[in-house]
Protein backbone atom coordinates (compact mmCIF):
# COMPACT_ATOMS: atom_id res chain seq x y z
CA UNK A 1 0.00 0.00 0.00
CA UNK A 2 1.65 3.20 -1.11
CA UNK A 3 0.36 6.84 -0.51
CA UNK A 4 0.07 8.90 -3.91
CA UNK A 5 2.31 11.82 -4.92
CA UNK A 6 0.91 15.36 -4.36
CA UNK A 7 -1.31 16.57 -7.32
CA UNK A 8 0.36 18.61 -9.51
CA UNK A 9 -0.91 22.36 -10.79
CA UNK A 10 -1.81 20.97 -14.09
CA UNK A 11 -4.63 18.50 -12.59
CA UNK A 12 -5.92 21.23 -11.27
CA UNK A 13 -6.01 23.50 -14.52
CA UNK A 14 -7.37 20.62 -16.23
CA UNK A 15 -10.31 19.90 -13.61
CA UNK A 16 -11.61 23.39 -14.21
CA UNK A 17 -11.83 22.92 -18.03
CA UNK A 18 -13.35 19.59 -17.16
CA UNK A 19 -15.94 21.37 -15.49
CA UNK A 20 -16.34 24.74 -18.28
CA UNK A 21 -17.06 21.96 -20.61
CA UNK A 22 -19.57 19.28 -18.61
CA UNK A 23 -20.90 22.63 -17.01
CA UNK A 24 -22.17 23.41 -20.32
CA UNK A 25 -23.31 20.69 -21.54
CA UNK A 26 -26.50 20.62 -19.44
CA UNK A 27 -27.69 23.90 -21.62
CA UNK A 28 -26.51 22.35 -24.73
CA UNK A 29 -28.51 19.44 -24.43
CA UNK A 30 -31.56 21.91 -23.12
CA UNK A 31 -30.93 23.93 -26.76
CA UNK A 32 -31.12 20.56 -28.49
CA UNK A 33 -34.50 19.34 -27.41
CA UNK A 34 -35.83 23.03 -26.96
CA UNK A 35 -36.47 26.11 -29.05
CA UNK A 36 -35.96 29.07 -27.53
CA UNK A 37 -40.08 29.41 -26.91
CA UNK A 38 -39.51 26.13 -25.74
CA UNK A 39 -41.27 24.21 -27.95
CA UNK A 40 -40.01 20.66 -28.61
CA UNK A 41 -36.99 19.97 -31.21
CA UNK A 42 -34.81 16.98 -30.65
CA UNK A 43 -36.91 13.68 -28.80
CA UNK A 44 -34.06 12.95 -25.39
CA UNK A 45 -32.91 9.98 -27.07
CA UNK A 46 -32.45 11.73 -30.55
CA UNK A 47 -30.40 13.95 -28.52
CA UNK A 48 -28.38 10.91 -26.42
CA UNK A 49 -27.97 8.41 -29.22
CA UNK A 50 -26.61 11.05 -31.57
CA UNK A 51 -24.72 12.57 -28.86
CA UNK A 52 -22.46 9.61 -28.34
CA UNK A 53 -22.97 8.75 -32.45
CA UNK A 54 -20.83 11.99 -32.86
CA UNK A 55 -18.10 11.03 -29.86
CA UNK A 56 -17.47 8.08 -31.78
CA UNK A 57 -17.17 9.45 -34.83
CA UNK A 58 -14.66 11.63 -33.08
CA UNK A 59 -12.18 9.29 -31.74
CA UNK A 60 -11.86 6.66 -35.17
CA UNK A 61 -8.58 7.97 -35.50
CA UNK A 62 -7.60 7.07 -32.18
CA UNK A 63 -9.06 3.56 -32.26
CA UNK A 64 -6.32 1.71 -34.51
CA UNK A 65 -3.15 2.77 -32.05
CA UNK A 66 -5.62 1.91 -29.30
CA UNK A 67 -6.37 -1.78 -30.73
CA UNK A 68 -2.51 -2.36 -30.69
CA UNK A 69 -2.19 -2.14 -26.95
CA UNK A 70 -5.67 -3.37 -25.78
CA UNK A 71 -5.65 -7.15 -23.96
CA UNK A 72 -8.61 -9.17 -24.28
CA UNK A 73 -9.31 -9.08 -21.02
CA UNK A 74 -9.64 -5.27 -21.06
CA UNK A 75 -12.99 -5.71 -23.08
CA UNK A 76 -15.18 -5.98 -20.07
CA UNK A 77 -14.14 -3.53 -18.71
CA UNK A 78 -13.89 -0.60 -21.52
CA UNK A 79 -17.68 -1.85 -22.10
CA UNK A 80 -18.26 -1.26 -18.85
CA UNK A 81 -16.63 2.27 -18.75
CA UNK A 82 -18.58 3.03 -21.71
CA UNK A 83 -22.28 2.29 -20.83
CA UNK A 84 -21.24 4.05 -17.30
CA UNK A 85 -19.21 6.48 -18.18
CA UNK A 86 -20.94 8.00 -21.21
CA UNK A 87 -24.05 5.72 -22.59
CA UNK A 88 -26.69 5.23 -20.02
CA UNK A 89 -25.65 9.14 -18.54
CA UNK A 90 -26.89 10.33 -21.79
CA UNK A 91 -29.72 8.85 -21.91
CA UNK A 92 -30.96 9.39 -18.03
CA UNK A 93 -29.92 12.82 -18.29
CA UNK A 94 -31.85 14.07 -21.34
CA UNK A 95 -34.86 12.15 -20.38
CA UNK A 96 -34.61 13.94 -16.99
CA UNK A 97 -33.90 17.50 -18.48
CA UNK A 98 -37.68 17.14 -20.20
CA UNK A 99 -38.75 17.93 -16.30
CA UNK A 100 -36.09 19.53 -14.46
CA UNK A 101 -33.90 22.32 -15.18
CA UNK A 102 -30.45 22.09 -16.61
CA UNK A 103 -28.75 24.45 -13.46
CA UNK A 104 -30.56 21.47 -11.30
CA UNK A 105 -29.57 18.64 -13.30
CA UNK A 106 -25.52 20.23 -13.09
CA UNK A 107 -26.19 20.66 -9.59
CA UNK A 108 -27.21 17.20 -8.68
CA UNK A 109 -24.24 15.68 -11.19
CA UNK A 110 -22.29 16.73 -7.63
CA UNK A 111 -23.35 13.49 -6.16
CA UNK A 112 -20.68 11.25 -8.07
CA UNK A 113 -18.02 11.63 -6.15
CA UNK A 114 -20.46 10.29 -3.15
CA UNK A 115 -20.80 7.26 -5.09
CA UNK A 116 -17.30 7.21 -6.43
CA UNK A 117 -16.36 6.24 -2.74
CA UNK A 118 -19.33 3.71 -1.82
CA UNK A 119 -17.97 1.91 -5.22
CA UNK A 120 -14.86 2.27 -4.77
CA UNK A 121 -15.21 0.84 -0.93
CA UNK A 122 -17.26 -1.99 -1.62
CA UNK A 123 -16.19 -2.96 -4.88
CA UNK A 124 -12.57 -2.81 -5.07
CA UNK A 125 -11.47 -2.44 -1.31
CA UNK A 126 -10.20 1.35 -2.20
CA UNK A 127 -9.01 3.52 1.07
CA UNK A 128 -9.85 6.92 1.30
CA UNK A 129 -8.26 9.35 4.43
CA UNK A 130 -10.63 11.30 6.62
CA UNK A 131 -9.28 14.59 5.26
CA UNK A 132 -10.97 13.34 1.93
CA UNK A 133 -14.03 11.85 3.16
CA UNK A 134 -14.40 15.21 4.75
CA UNK A 135 -14.52 16.94 1.63
CA UNK A 136 -16.58 14.51 -0.09
CA UNK A 137 -19.16 15.86 2.50
CA UNK A 138 -18.10 19.44 2.83
CA UNK A 139 -18.82 19.24 -0.97
CA UNK A 140 -21.92 17.28 -1.26
CA UNK A 141 -23.02 19.76 1.47
CA UNK A 142 -22.53 22.90 -0.79
CA UNK A 143 -24.29 21.05 -3.69
CA UNK A 144 -27.25 20.42 -1.69
CA UNK A 145 -27.64 24.00 -0.32
CA UNK A 146 -27.69 25.04 -4.28
CA UNK A 147 -30.11 22.67 -4.88
CA UNK A 148 -31.88 23.71 -2.24
CA UNK A 149 -31.81 27.35 -3.09
CA UNK A 150 -33.24 26.49 -6.43
CA UNK A 151 -36.15 24.77 -6.17
CA UNK A 152 -37.38 26.43 -3.02
CA UNK A 153 -39.91 28.00 -4.83
CA UNK A 154 -40.61 25.45 -7.17
CA UNK A 155 -42.61 22.26 -7.14
CA UNK A 156 -39.73 19.15 -7.00
CA UNK A 157 -39.88 16.47 -9.28
CA UNK A 158 -37.72 13.81 -7.18
CA UNK A 159 -38.95 11.44 -9.51
CA UNK A 160 -36.72 12.77 -12.78
CA UNK A 161 -34.04 13.73 -10.22
CA UNK A 162 -33.58 10.27 -9.47
CA UNK A 163 -32.39 9.39 -13.19
CA UNK A 164 -30.10 12.07 -12.45
CA UNK A 165 -28.89 10.69 -9.34
CA UNK A 166 -29.07 6.82 -11.20
CA UNK A 167 -26.71 9.05 -13.86
CA UNK A 168 -24.13 9.52 -11.07
CA UNK A 169 -23.90 6.33 -9.46
CA UNK A 170 -22.83 4.94 -12.78
CA UNK A 171 -20.64 7.45 -13.44
CA UNK A 172 -19.03 6.22 -9.70
CA UNK A 173 -18.76 2.95 -11.47
CA UNK A 174 -17.09 3.92 -14.50
CA UNK A 175 -14.20 6.11 -12.82
CA UNK A 176 -13.47 3.46 -10.04
CA UNK A 177 -13.32 0.57 -12.91
CA UNK A 178 -10.65 2.96 -15.16
CA UNK A 179 -8.73 3.42 -12.16
CA UNK A 180 -8.48 -0.19 -11.11
CA UNK A 181 -8.80 -2.21 -13.93
CA UNK A 182 -7.75 0.22 -17.02
CA UNK A 183 -4.84 1.65 -15.50
CA UNK A 184 -2.85 0.45 -17.77
CA UNK A 185 -4.26 2.15 -21.13
CA UNK A 186 -3.82 5.77 -21.62
CA UNK A 187 -7.05 8.58 -21.85
CA UNK A 188 -7.22 8.61 -25.24
CA UNK A 189 -6.73 4.74 -25.38
CA UNK A 190 -9.47 4.25 -22.97
CA UNK A 191 -11.61 6.82 -24.49
CA UNK A 192 -11.64 6.11 -27.92
CA UNK A 193 -12.17 2.38 -27.37
CA UNK A 194 -14.97 2.29 -24.93
CA UNK A 195 -16.85 5.17 -26.79
CA UNK A 196 -16.91 2.65 -29.94
CA UNK A 197 -18.30 0.26 -28.22
CA UNK A 198 -21.32 2.34 -27.33
CA UNK A 199 -21.43 4.47 -30.29
CA UNK A 200 -22.44 1.51 -32.90
CA UNK A 201 -25.64 0.86 -31.44
CA UNK A 202 -26.18 4.42 -30.41
CA UNK A 203 -26.07 5.24 -33.88
CA UNK A 204 -28.57 2.80 -34.98
CA UNK A 205 -31.02 4.12 -32.65
CA UNK A 206 -30.22 7.61 -34.18
CA UNK A 207 -31.27 6.30 -37.58
CA UNK A 208 -34.02 4.36 -35.99
CA UNK A 209 -35.40 7.58 -35.05
CA UNK A 210 -35.44 9.81 -37.70
CA UNK A 211 -33.99 12.85 -36.78
CA UNK A 212 -32.78 14.03 -39.99
CA UNK A 213 -36.84 15.10 -40.71
CA UNK A 214 -36.75 17.40 -37.68
CA UNK A 215 -33.41 18.98 -38.21
CA UNK A 216 -33.80 19.69 -41.96
CA UNK A 217 -37.49 20.96 -41.32
CA UNK A 218 -37.68 22.64 -37.89
CA UNK A 219 -36.58 26.41 -38.48
CA UNK A 220 -34.14 25.71 -35.66
CA UNK A 221 -33.48 22.02 -36.26
CA UNK A 222 -29.14 23.11 -37.61
CA UNK A 223 -29.39 24.86 -33.92
CA UNK A 224 -29.91 21.45 -32.21
CA UNK A 225 -27.83 19.34 -34.17
CA UNK A 226 -25.19 22.00 -34.21
CA UNK A 227 -25.76 21.61 -30.01
CA UNK A 228 -25.94 17.95 -30.30
CA UNK A 229 -22.30 17.92 -31.96
CA UNK A 230 -20.92 20.20 -29.55
CA UNK A 231 -21.61 17.57 -26.77
CA UNK A 232 -20.63 14.51 -28.63
CA UNK A 233 -17.19 15.72 -29.66
CA UNK A 234 -16.41 17.83 -27.10
CA UNK A 235 -18.46 16.94 -24.09
CA UNK A 236 -17.78 13.59 -24.25
CA UNK A 237 -15.04 12.48 -26.83
CA UNK A 238 -12.67 15.65 -25.97
CA UNK A 239 -13.99 15.72 -22.12
CA UNK A 240 -13.76 11.45 -21.43
CA UNK A 241 -10.20 11.44 -22.83
CA UNK A 242 -8.89 14.52 -20.93
CA UNK A 243 -11.09 13.22 -17.71
CA UNK A 244 -9.57 9.55 -18.11
CA UNK A 245 -6.45 11.08 -18.17
CA UNK A 246 -6.85 12.92 -14.90
CA UNK A 247 -8.22 9.56 -13.30
CA UNK A 248 -5.20 7.81 -14.41
CA UNK A 249 -2.54 9.87 -13.46
CA UNK A 250 -4.55 11.41 -9.78
CA UNK A 251 -7.07 9.22 -8.30
CA UNK A 252 -10.50 8.14 -9.30
CA UNK A 253 -11.80 10.61 -6.26
CA UNK A 254 -9.69 13.69 -6.99
CA UNK A 255 -11.25 13.18 -11.26
CA UNK A 256 -14.99 12.70 -9.46
CA UNK A 257 -14.52 16.38 -7.66
CA UNK A 258 -15.02 17.80 -11.21
CA UNK A 259 -18.69 17.61 -10.41
CA UNK A 260 -18.74 19.86 -7.78
CA UNK A 261 -17.62 22.37 -9.78
CA UNK A 262 -19.95 21.71 -12.78
CA UNK A 263 -22.86 23.16 -10.62
CA UNK A 264 -21.22 26.61 -10.59
CA UNK A 265 -20.98 26.30 -14.25
CA UNK A 266 -24.46 25.65 -14.57
CA UNK A 267 -25.64 28.35 -12.52
CA UNK A 268 -23.89 30.42 -14.33
CA UNK A 269 -25.50 29.37 -17.94
CA UNK A 270 -28.85 29.46 -15.79
CA UNK A 271 -28.09 33.44 -14.87
CA UNK A 272 -27.32 33.87 -18.58
CA UNK A 273 -30.58 32.47 -19.05
CA UNK A 274 -32.40 34.74 -16.76
CA UNK A 275 -32.34 32.73 -13.43
CA UNK A 276 -31.83 34.53 -10.71
CA UNK A 277 -28.48 34.25 -8.58
CA UNK A 278 -28.18 35.87 -5.05
CA UNK A 279 -25.35 36.26 -2.11
CA UNK A 280 -26.50 32.51 -1.07
CA UNK A 281 -25.70 31.06 -4.46
CA UNK A 282 -22.38 32.40 -4.00
CA UNK A 283 -21.74 31.51 -0.74
CA UNK A 284 -22.98 27.81 -1.86
CA UNK A 285 -20.49 27.41 -4.36
CA UNK A 286 -17.85 28.50 -2.04
CA UNK A 287 -18.63 25.63 0.25
CA UNK A 288 -18.50 23.45 -3.17
CA UNK A 289 -14.92 25.24 -3.74
CA UNK A 290 -14.10 24.39 -0.22
CA UNK A 291 -14.46 20.72 -0.32
CA UNK A 292 -12.14 20.42 -3.97
CA UNK A 293 -9.63 21.87 -1.97
CA UNK A 294 -9.87 19.39 0.85
CA UNK A 295 -9.88 16.29 -1.68
CA UNK A 296 -6.82 17.73 -3.48
CA UNK A 297 -4.52 18.63 -0.85
CA UNK A 298 -1.33 17.35 0.02
CA UNK A 299 -2.28 15.90 3.43
CA UNK A 300 -5.58 14.18 1.42
CA UNK A 301 -3.72 11.21 -0.01
CA UNK A 302 -5.14 7.45 -0.39
CA UNK A 303 -4.06 4.57 -0.29
CA UNK A 304 -5.08 1.13 -2.46
CA UNK A 305 -5.06 -2.38 -1.07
Amino acid sequence: MSARPRTPSFHVILLIVLALVWGSSFILMKRAMKDPEGMPLLSPAQVASLRMFFAGLTLIPFVPSAMRVVKKADWPWLLIVGLCGSGVPAFLFTRAQIHIDSSVAGMLNALTPLFTVIVGVLAFRSAFSTRQITGVVIGLAGAVALLLLTEVEKQSHIGWAMLVVLATACYGVSVNTIQHRLSHLNGLQTASLSMLLVAIPCGMIALATSPVEIIRENPHGIQALGAVVLLGAVGSALANALFFRLTHRTSALFAASVTYLIPIVAVGWGILDNEPLSVWHVAAGGIILVGVWLMRSRKAKSTES
